[in-house]
């Protein structure tokens, strides 16, 4: 039998893999439209016809072995940023379905509920859902991927973070800004994320002397929380572009001479804080 049409493809999805014979190179691929299929008959909203119209999703065939599934077609990232899809969309059943999946952006859509499981999705590398109405926990399965960009900001996530989250080697970036997180900030490992946005949750205790143990930290915004004491000088020591620490009311106490100096250089802000220069 000689490759399927892409109209086959869909034709399969729709139907079951059952009803056509699809070469095995095939099957993840239709496996996946099928998932793609499911998804779309519970969107009600869809102001761009994003999903009513196939090729208005960035639904990117893989047939280049990522992952080591060389020979074998699939899903390899789900591109819905912005779509404003709605109405109550649920990841469950959608996400954690494409197996084979690198990347998954779907920020300003309306999806509820929880993050689902995705342990199974071993090729993943990005994850953007901000500015959705996700709650729950922090999904602690993200941690089984191979993540280096997550992206969970503008939701109404809560609870505490993993202890493991900043020991993840490969993160880039980490923006979990402007939801309900609560406790003590997690302790670092030797990592090198450029990117932490902590900013706009309910974290208490102490700013972790051990957030300088990420030599390749560039920006980390911790503004906006009920922190308290002071601004350790080991995080002041490193090549920071900005250390926000502004509106945590309970910072208090006179800087050490690393962090005056981030503060004369307009990299830490103490704005709303006790603190003095």
């Amino acid at each position: 039998m000689g490759p399927l049409s892409y109209a086959s493809l869909i034709t399969a999805a729709a139907v079951g893999t059952s009803a056509l014979a699809v070469p095995a190179p095939a099957a993840n691929l239709v496996r996946d439209l099928a998932t793609f299929v499911k998804f779309a008959e519970t969107v009600t909203v869809d102001p761009n016809s994003t999903v009513s119209d196939w090729f208005g999703v960035d639904l990117v065939t893989n047939a280049l072995g990522v992952c080591n599934i060389t020979g074998y077609e699939a899903v390899a990232g789900i591109g819905l940023n912005g779509a404003g899809l709605g109405e109550n969309l649920k990841l469950e059943g959608f996400m954690s379905e494409l197996l084979d999946i690198t990347f998954f952006h779907a920020n300003s859509n309306g999806f509820t509920g929880s993050i689902p499981d995705v342990s199974r999705l071993m090729c993943l590398y990005e994850i953007d859902l901000s500015n959705n109405f996700l709650s729950g926990e922090f999904p602690t399965t993200v941690l089984d991927a191979p993540l280096t960009f997550l992206d969970l900001r503008f939701n109404k996530l809560e609870g505490e973070l993993p202890k493991e989250l900043f020991t993840k080697t490969d993160m880039d970036v980490i923006f979990l800004n402007n939801n309900l997180l609560s406790g003590e900030i997690p302790p670092t490992g030797n990592i090198s994320t450029l990117y932490i946005t902590l900013a706009n949750n309910e974290f208490t205790g102490k700013i972790p002397a051990d957030l300088a143990n990420n030599k390749g930290l560039k920006e980390i915004l911790l503004l906006g929380n009920q922190l308290e004491d002071n601004v350790p000088e080991e995080l002041c020591a490193l090549d920071l572009d900005v250390l926000d620490v502004s509106d945590n009311i309970k910072l208090s106490g006179k800087l050490g001479p690393k962090c005056k100096k981030l503060v004369d250089s307009g990299v830490l802000n103490i704005n709303g804080t006790a603190l003095e220069v």
